[in-house]
């Protein structure tokens, strides 16, 4: 799987990093300032990885005029924070540099808007990681995840038989599909062990070393 990749791209929420609790915060502030009850009755990682505006209109019943608002209430509210209850994941900061060692190159491809995932890795040191990042457009566009891959892609001039996906959702495994990449899932994530199952990524690891296994040293993980 690895000799003719040359390009990774990994998601940023649940994939690098847990940001479970700001995400969490972030949209109890706007719920309150929109006067909205929290009524969803499944835990805020079930939800993590969709856009923002289809969260706000499909899960707190807003119109579209309500879901940019809250967007823009929650944005403001999350970038107060700088990361306050984010967390990189456990070997993540070591697993990035021995696939950069290894001649990978790294890309960001996040439903986070751009600018607010370079601010996100910036904050938290792993920005010089990455040759690049896509993510959604502010006025949600481009938000679904075969997008936002197509748009990195296209941005950085890669090829996608020499491209894969790394993520924690469904989507990232259907989205690299779209283009004819193969994907690995992770399941430390805030998806489900079922849900990556389902979209039949090339490969599931359950802890982020097990990436290093499969790209540097893949005879490890036989």
């Amino acid at each position: 799987m690895t000799k003719d990749i040359q390009n990774v791209l990994f998601d940023l929420d649940g994939t690098l990093v847990d940001s479970s609790r700001t995400i969490g915060m972030s949209i109890d502030f706007a719920l309150d300032a929109m006067a909205v009850e929290n009524s969803i009755d499944k835990p805020i990682e079930a939800v993590i990885g969709r856009p923002l505006l289809d969260i706000f209109r499909n899960e707190f019943n807003m119109t579209d005029a309500q879901a940019y608002r809250a967007i823009d209430i929650y944005r403001d509210y999350y970038d107060s924070l700088n990361q306050e209850g984010t967390n990189v994941y456990e070997s993540i900061r070591e697993v990035l540099p021995a696939l950069q060692n290894a001649g990978y190159r790294l890309f960001v491809a996040t439903v986070k808007p751009t600018s607010i995932a370079d601010k996100v890795l910036t904050d938290l040191d792993l920005r010089s990681c990455f040759d690049g990042i896509s993510g959604s457009s502010l006025d949600s566009k481009r938000r679904d995840k075969s997008s936002i891959i197509a748009h990195a892609l296209r941005t950085f001039g890669l090829d996608p038989l020499q491209s894969m996906m790394i993520g924690d959702r469904d989507q990232d495994i259907l989205g690299a599909r779209d283009h004819g990449m193969p994907a690995i899932g992770v399941t430390y994530g805030f998806g489900s062990r079922e849900e990556l199952s389902a979209a039949e990524p090339a490969h599931l690891v359950d802890h982020s070393e097990q990436i290093i296994d499969l790209l540097v040293n893949p005879s490890a993980a036989k």
